[in-house]
């Protein structure tokens, strides 16, 4: 499994986001029977960055998808 394939980056706009995101995150794990993640901030990078890391190379090509389609559908896409 290649490390990379697993590591999402996401950089939250907004306050408003962050909680989206915060809800999200708790849905999609309650999902999909809360699979192994770790969530870390990104304190070298400007903005409010996080690294989504899942275990479980599926699981999170889903996620990243699942959250790509929640940020269109709140802006409006």
């Amino acid at each position: 499994m290649n490390a990379a394939d697993v590591v999402i980056d996401i950089c939250l706009a907004s306050a408003e986001e962050a909680l989206r995101f915060s809800g999200f995150i708790q849905a999609f794990l309650s999902r999909n029977g809360f699979p192994f993640v770790m969530i870390h901030d990104d304190p070298d990078l400007t903005g409010a960055r996080r690294k989504v890391v899942f275990e479980d190379v599926v699981v999170g090509r889903k996620f990243a998808r699942e959250w790509r389609m929640d940020r269109l559908t709140a802006c409006g896409a």
